[in-house]
């Protein structure tokens, strides 16, 4: 994986500031991420409107398509 713009980390940062470091999805505050809505590797932007914060689970349970964010 490239190396991430300071524009990608400060993006990440602030996503996770602004959700309270809190899943948006099962409310965990452990381990908590910053995802992209729409992939940075296709074109995502790098800022907070494209973040969103999971917990390490629930992160994993989105890549491995068990979780849709989109019809959550």
């Amino acid at each position: 994986m490239a190396k991430r713009s300071a524009a990608h980390v400060r993006a990440q940062r602030m996503g996770k500031e602004r959700d309270l470091h809190t899943c948006q999805i099962c409310g965990s505050t452990d381990h908590t991420e910053g995802h992209h809505l729409f992939d940075y590797s296709f074109g995502g932007a790098a800022n907070t409107d494209n973040i969103i914060t999971l917990c390490h689970n629930c992160h994993t349970k989105v890549h491995n398509g068990l979780i849709d964010l989109f019809k959550f």
